[in-house]
């Protein structure tokens, strides 16, 4: 065999075998078949990826959000799961199809809609309206541009772009704002008979082995919690005492430094029209756009002329045209460099064309703001506050580090490090897995805990940030699992839920026997008499069941119309074991005509909202059937 072998790959069969190889060497490199290519993404819309980093801070955000909406009663672990993850990832997926058919469509978010979307959001507003100052500060401070965050917004409307309009576009008619109230205020007769609970003497004796096979069967019913006493020291930056003032020349260093932050740069209030040149023009095809553009120019510049009109008739560009070329307030850095240099060269007026990266464009300068700012002596004292705030960070920074130096040295106690930063071991708990109010109500201060390192193997945790400038190290002094009680402690609470469970169960017999003996008004009487019941009547009772226990109104309108001279029997748990049959007898639609015309359309609109969500949602899906999606759960 090893003969044939050789045979088989020498002479004109291995030549022909390396001319095959030879080609897809050829076309991709040697090195394609030597690197392994690992897909990263968690999910694929059509040829775009979400990759895992995306996936990671979406999530994040995620949680932030649930963080701060539930406070002291958010648990990290509610949100760390499986379905939390993929319900994230499926929103992305969701605004990643729309994006697409937004694009597909040619969509465009105008830069007046996304300017105004940006100056209402709250915390970009000093006293009630939109600064560009403040604007500057928060973005900086979340690490972000504003080109990077307007680029996002503009992302984000885009996705909001197809939905919104086709939940706005709901039409809600009169026939059916009529159908609506006929409906929702329509009422109902019946007639009714209470079953009483059973006899506590029904249920008969409950035996020991009767408590002790349903206490083995429900041990879970019967636990005690696990439970935590921790130890931790605590690090506070502004609890540290920092008695150092700058000098004048620090201060002045720092104004330098961070001047973009008080100086208000100079905007443009401008509009545009585009007339566009492909890449590949030639000279000819040039020049006849710059003619086209200085014509356009000319009649911009004409007494009464509408300049905002022009722009709707005759701009190419896609973006701005529909809105009359109104681009906004324009500050350096933003936009294509020829376009600027012409824009901050002239004085307020139309523009000769200027050739741009995209065409020949026709500017109107309308306003001018000028640089403002405030000077060294305006911002002295925020300049000596941020310092102080400053020192303590680094000091807070500085002490951090020695701690956990400290707790890397001997991670099996806090004495050590206590001692060397003269840190106060202080104590918590007991406590159970959610924590208690202050400090372990934080998820990430609970998450520690419950690492393996500090849980199953006793060591102190690294230091958890419980908000800026503010830490802890903890470690468990005594940690009691959960447990099932002893039978002789919850001996009565088990007795009580055996007599429950059996009260129940001899509620649902009588309530099948009386159901198998009642089936129309006649026989519910018969019944009563037979068992010394009343049958009660209940005429025109509303959806609410005023006039009734709302569990025998909410059953009455889930049965269905009776036929004429008859009755739809049914029943209804009630609280305490007992139970209800109806008979029910008349079904009166509401005279919609009786609602004024006010309510009329107040409930039109509400309407016209839930059937647009409705519809939007349809919309969705749609788009996701005709996308190919890939999800790869295991990269979440």
């Amino acid at each position: 065999m090893l003969q044939t072998l050789r045979d088989k790959t020498t002479g004109w069969v291995a030549v022909a075998i390396l001319v095959l190889l030879s080609v897809p060497f050829a076309f991709f490199g040697v090195e394609n078949y030597f690197q392994a290519q690992v897909p990263t993404y968690v999910a694929k819309v059509n040829k775009v990826e979400i990759d895992q980093d995306q996936f990671r801070q979406r999530f994040e955000d995620h949680r932030s959000r649930m963080r701060q909406m539930l406070g002291d009663r958010y648990d990290a672990r509610e949100f760390d799961t499986p379905i939390v993850k993929r319900q994230v990832l499926e929103s992305m997926i969701d605004e990643e199809v729309l994006r697409q058919a937004a694009t597909k469509y040619g969509l465009v978010v105008a830069p007046a809609t996304l300017q105004k979307e940006i100056a209402d959001i709250d915390a970009f507003h000093v006293n009630g309206s939109f600064d560009a100052n403040q604007y500057k500060l928060v973005l900086a401070g979340a690490g972000m541009t504003p080109r990077g965050f307007e680029a996002r917004m503009a992302s984000d409307l885009l996705t909001r772009t197809m939905p919104m309009g086709v939940s706005q576009s709901s039409i809600v008619t009169d026939a059916y704002v009529n159908d609506y109230l006929a409906l929702r205020d329509q009422t109902r007769s019946f007639d009714y008979l209470v079953l009483p609970a059973p006899a506590e003497d029904a249920i008969g004796e409950i035996s020991d082995q009767d408590i002790g096979a349903y206490y083995d069967a429900h041990p879970d019913s019967y636990q005690s919690p696990e439970t935590f006493e921790v130890e931790y020291v605590e690090l506070d930056a502004s609890k540290l005492d920092v008695d150092e003032r700058p000098d004048e020349a620090t201060l002045r260093q720092r104004y330098e430094e961070n001047k973009g932050r008080y100086i208000e740069p100079e905007e443009r209030l401008a509009s545009h029209i585009l007339i566009q040149t492909p890449a590949n023009a030639d000279a000819a095809a040039v020049q006849a756009a710059q003619s086209k553009a200085q014509a356009i120019a000319e009649k911009a510049r004409a007494d009464g002329a509408d300049f905002a009109a022009l722009a709707r008739e005759s701009s190419e560009d896609p973006g701005s045209s529909a809105a009359g070329g109104e681009l906004g307030w324009i500050e350096r850095g933003v936009t294509d460099a020829a376009f600027e240099a012409a824009l901050f060269s002239m004085e307020p007026g139309v523009s000769d064309p200027v050739k741009g990266a995209d065409g020949w464009h026709v500017i109107w300068l309308r306003e001018i703001k000028a640089e403002t700012g405030k000077g060294f002596e305006d911002v002295r004292v925020d300049l000596e506050k941020e310092y102080l705030e400053s020192e303590r960070e680094r000091r807070y920074s500085d002490r951090a580090g020695r701690l956990i130096d400290a707790i890397y040295r001997d991670p099996s106690t806090l004495d050590n490090a206590a001692a060397e930063l003269d840190l106060t071991v202080q104590k918590a708990g007991p406590f159970t897995r959610a924590g208690e109010p202050g400090l372990f109500s934080n998820p990430d201060v609970l998450r520690a805990l419950l690492s393996d390192s500090v849980l199953v193997e006793g060591l102190v945790s690294d230091v958890v940030e419980v908000a800026p400038g503010h830490g802890i190290a903890l470690r468990i002094s005594r940690h009691v699992p959960a447990a099932t009680r002893p039978l002789e402690e919850v001996k009565e609470q088990v007795e009580a839920a055996v007599r429950g469970e059996r009260l129940a169960e001899l509620g649902r017999d009588a309530l099948a026997k009386a159901l198998e003996s009642i089936t129309s008004i006649d026989t519910m009487k018969t019944y009563a008499e037979a068992h010394a019941l009343e049958v009660r009547n209940a005429e025109d009772v509303g959806r609410m069941g005023a006039t009734v226990d709302p569990s025998i109104a909410q059953a009455a309108f889930s049965l269905p119309h009776p036929v004429e001279g008859g009755s739809s029997v049914g029943s209804a748990p009630l609280v305490g074991g007992a139970s209800a049959v109806i008979a029910l007898t008349k079904v009166t639609d509401a005279d919609p005509t009786k609602i004024d015309a006010a309510q009329r359309e107040m409930i039109r609109d509400q309407l016209a909202q839930a059937i647009g969500g409705v519809e939007a949602t349809e919309l969705i899906k749609a788009l996701r059937r005709e996308a190919r999606i890939d999800v790869a759960e295991s990269r979440m």
